[in-house]
C-alpha cells in the first residue's frame, strides 16, 4: 500500500513537467498565429549623385532633403527570419555650392518608385527577447508578447525614376546642351542594406524607426552625370512607420475579416 501510494504522488512530477513544458511551448509559437505584418512608413531620402555636395559629404546628407511614403508587407519564415516587398514611392533632389570647381550651378527634383524584395533578420525578436509585455486578468495572464525588435536586412530591386535639371546661372532652364543631361525616365537595378528597431505597443500594432542605404547600378538618377563622376548614385531612406501583424489560421492563410478580434 505504502509503495502504491508514493507511486501515485511521484507520477503528478512528469504530469506537471508535461503542462509546464506544454505552457512554455504554447507562448513560444504564438508568432505562427500573427506571421504577416504590414508596414506603413513616412521618411526622408538623402541623396548622393552627381549634383549636389560631393565633395562635401556630410554636408551633402541634408543637401536637398524630400519625402517618401511608401508600405511595406512582410512574412515571418520563422521568429528570426522574414521576407518583405518595399513599395515606396521617392521623391529626391540636390543643389549644387555656388562658385564650385566643376563650373556648374545646377539644382534637380526628381519622382522616383522604388520595389525591392528583403530579406530581414532578428537579432533581438520573438525568438530572443529583451522586454515582454504581458497582459494578466484574474485568471491569470492571458497574452504575452516581445515588445522590442532589432532586426537587419539586405535585398534587391528596381527603382523607376524622372528626374527634371535646371541650371540656376541659366534662368533655371534644363542644360539641353550639355552632353551629361539626360530628361529620360530611368530604370536601374537597387540593392539596399540597413537595419531597424521597432516597439510594440499591443499584440497587434508596433512603431519603428528604420534607415537604409540603396546602392545602384546607374549614375544618371538625378538626370545628370559629370565628367568627373566615380560612383554610381545612391541614397539613404530614413523612415519612421507603424505595423500591423495580421492574424492567420493553422494553414497559414491570412485571416482579414478578424484582423479587429
Amino acid at each position: 500500500m505504502l509503495t502504491s501510494q508514493i507511486m501515485k504522488k511521484n507520477l503528478w512530477i512528469p504530469i506537471i513537467l508535461i503542462l509546464l513544458l506544454t505552457s512554455i511551448d504554447g507562448f513560444g509559437q504564438r508568432w505562427k498565429l500573427r506571421r504577416y505584418e504590414m508596414d506603413i512608413y513616412i521618411g526622408a531620402v538623402s541623396f548622393h549623385g552627381d549634383i549636389g555636395l560631393a565633395n562635401k559629404p556630410l554636408l551633402n546628407n541634408f543637401n536637398g532633403i524630400r519625402p517618401s511614403f511608401g508600405i511595406i508587407p512582410r512574412f515571418m519564415i520563422t521568429q528570426d527570419i522574414a521576407v518583405s516587398l518595399d513599395l515606396g514611392y521617392l521623391i529626391y533632389g540636390g543643389k549644387d555650392e555656388e562658385g564650385s570647381s566643376h563650373g556648374r550651378n545646377y539644382s534637380f527634383n526628381s519622382h522616383a518608385f522604388q520595389h525591392i524584395i528583403r530579406g530581414e533578420y532578428f537579432i533581438v525578436g520573438d525568438g530572443r527577447s529583451i522586454i515582454s509585455g504581458a497582459v494578466y486578468n484574474r485568471k491569470g495572464m492571458v497574452n504575452n508578447y516581445n515588445k522590442l525588435y532589432l532586426y537587419v536586412f539586405a535585398g534587391g530591386g528596381g527603382v523607376l525614376s524622372k528626374s527634371k535639371v535646371k541650371d540656376l546661372d541659366n534662368n533655371g532652364e534644363e542644360p539641353l546642351a550639355n552632353p551629361g543631361y539626360n530628361n529620360n525616365m530611368q530604370y536601374t537595378a537597387v540593392f539596399p542594406v540597413g537595419g531597424g528597431i521597432k516597439f510594440s505597443i499591443d499584440p497587434r500594432w508596433s512603431f519603428g524607426v528604420e534607415i537604409g542605404y540603396q546602392f545602384t547600378l546607374s549614375d544618371y538618377l538625378d538626370g545628370y552625370s559629370s565628367a568627373w563622376s566615380q560612383y554610381n548614385d545612391s541614397y539613404y531612406l530614413t523612415s519612421v512607420k507603424a505595423i500591423f501583424k495580421i492574424r492567420n489560421d493553422r494553414n497559414g492563410r491570412p485571416l482579414f475579416r478578424r484582423l479587429y478580434r
